[in-house]
C-alpha cells in the first residue's frame, strides 16, 4: 500500500511541475511574460490557452482489489510555443494538438522511462474546461516500480480541468475596449453645400475605406454613397460630394453661408447626430452663445460656443440667430462645462477655391425671419448622418 502511495505521489509531482507557466507564440522565460502576453493579446489567443485550475482524482486498483482515491489540486498553464504548438510551460511530458478548426483537441503524454506516448481525446467546453481520464502505461508502471512490480497492477487518472485566466469579463471587456479604440463602423454629422457636396470633419472620415449619407430631406432610409473631394487635415474640415445615381439633389437650400466673424455674445444653434446608439436618429439642437472669437488655446481658427456637444455632433453647422452658417462643430473640451469649438466658415471657402473651380456656398438665406422652432424644421432637411466603416 505505501509503496502504490508513493507511486501516485511520483506522478502528481510531475504533472505539479508541468504546469507552472504558459505562452502564445513566443519562448516564455518566465510566468509573469506569460501573464503579461496573455493579457495583451487576449483576442488571438486561442481557446485553449490560459491558467487552468486542475482538480486531480488518482487511485490504483490490482486483480483482486481497488484501492482508495486521493484528490489533489494544482494549477497548469497552456500556451502556444513559436512553433504553433501547445505546451504546458516548464514540462515535456504533456503536448495539446488541437484537431483542425474545431473545439477537440488532444492531449498527449509522454512517458520518459518506457518512451511511450499516450493519446486522449477532449472537447473544450464553453472555451473555458475540459476533463481527461488516463491510466499510466504498463510498460512503464514495470520501469518505474522494478522488482516491485505485480502484474494486473494499475494507476489511474481522471483530471478536470477549470480555466481561471484569462476570464470570461476579460474577453469581454477587450473587446468592447477594441470596438471603441478601433470602430469597424462610426457616424459623425454633416451639412448639404450646393450641387451635392457635403461638408463635414476631416476626423469624421479619417481612415473610412466607404462613406455613405442618411437624412436627406428628412429621410432616414436611403443612404447615399459618397466620395473625398477634397481635405484640411489641419483644420479639420472634409468636403464630399454625392456620388449616387439614386441621388435626386439637395433642392433649394435656404441658409447662407456667412465668413465674416461674428461677436462674441451672439445667440447660436447646432444641430446634428449625438451618440446615437443611445439618443436615436432624431436630429439634435443645442443652444448657446459665441464664448470667444478663438479657441483651444487661443486658435483663432476657431470659435468657442457654449452650445453643448457631444461625440457624434462632430461636422455639424453651426447658424447664428438668423440661420446663417458660421461654423462646423468640431470638437469638445473635455475637462470644462459646455465649452465647445467650432471652425469659422471661412477656412472652410478657402479650402472650397483650392480645390474646386465654381462656388457652392449657399447664399439665399430663406428663413432669417422665422422663429427657431421654424428654422430648425427647414434646416433638419439639410443635415446628414455620416456613416463611416472600415
Amino acid at each position: 500500500m505505501e509503496q502504490i502511495k508513493k507511486l501516485l505521489f511520483i506522478f502528481v509531482l510531475i504533472l505539479v511541475s508541468s504546469a507552472q507557466e504558459l505562452s502564445a507564440q513566443i519562448s516564455p522565460t518566465n510566468v509573469q511574460e506569460l501573464m503579461s502576453y496573455f493579457e495583451s493579446h487576449i483576442q488571438s489567443l486561442d481557446p485553449i490557452e490560459g491558467v487552468y485550475d486542475v482538480n486531480i482524482e488518482q487511485w490504483g486498483e490490482n486483480a483482486y482489489q481497488e484501492f482508495p482515491s486521493e484528490t489533489t489540486n494544482l494549477t497548469m498553464l497552456v500556451y502556444k510555443n513559436v512553433n504553433g504548438e501547445f505546451k504546458v510551460f516548464k514540462n515535456d511530458q504533456v503536448t495539446i494538438k488541437k484537431i483542425g478548426n474545431t473545439s477537440v483537441y488532444n492531449y498527449n503524454l509522454f512517458w520518459k522511462g518506457s518512451n511511450v506516448t499516450d493519446s486522449k481525446r477532449f472537447v473544450l467546453k464553453e472555451s473555458t474546461f475540459f476533463d481527461v481520464k488516463y491510466s499510466i502505461p504498463d510498460r512503464q508502471l514495470r520501469y518505474d516500480m522494478g522488482r516491485n512490480y505485480q502484474a494486473g497492477f494499475k494507476v489511474h487518472f481522471k483530471c478536470s480541468f477549470i480555466k481561471i485566466y484569462p476570464t470570461v469579463d476579460m474577453y469581454i471587456n477587450d473587446i468592447e475596449d477594441e470596438n471603441i479604440k478601433n470602430p469597424k463602423e462610426w457616424s459623425g454629422t454633416g451639412f448639404a453645400l450646393n450641387n451635392g457636396y457635403v461638408v463635414t470633419n476631416y476626423h469624421v472620415i479619417e481612415n473610412a475605406k466607404s462613406i455613405s449619407i442618411k437624412g436627406i430631406k428628412g429621410d432616414f432610409t436611403p443612404k447615399y454613397n459618397a466620395t473625398i473631394i477634397a481635405t484640411d487635415k489641419y483644420n479639420d474640415l472634409a468636403l464630399l460630394q454625392i456620388s449616387d445615381n439614386n441621388f435626386k439633389g439637395f433642392g433649394s437650400i435656404p441658409y447662407n453661408v456667412k465668413t465674416s466673424v461674428s461677436d462674441v455674445g451672439e445667440d447660436v444653434f447646432v444641430l446634428g447626430y449625438p451618440l446615437t446608439s443611445t439618443m436615436g436618429d432624431e436630429i439634435k439642437l443645442t443652444t448657446g452663445v459665441i464664448s470667444s472669437k478663438t479657441g483651444f488655446q487661443g486658435d483663432v481658427s476657431l470659435y468657442q460656443i457654449s452650445a453643448p456637444i457631444q461625440p457624434g455632433n462632430s461636422g455639424g453647422p453651426l447658424f447664428d440667430s438668423k440661420g446663417n452658417l458660421i461654423g462646423i462643430v468640431n470638437a469638445k473640451h473635455k475637462d470644462a462645462e459646455n465649452v465647445g469649438y467650432a471652425i469659422k466658415t471661412s477656412y472652410l471657402k478657402n479650402l472650397i477655391e483650392s480645390s474646386i473651380s465654381n462656388s457652392i456656398l449657399p447664399n439665399n438665406n430663406q428663413i432669417a425671419g422665422q422663429p427657431l422652432t421654424g428654422k430648425v424644421k427647414n434646416l433638419k432637411n439639410y443635415v446628414f448622418m455620416i456613416i463611416c466603416s472600415k
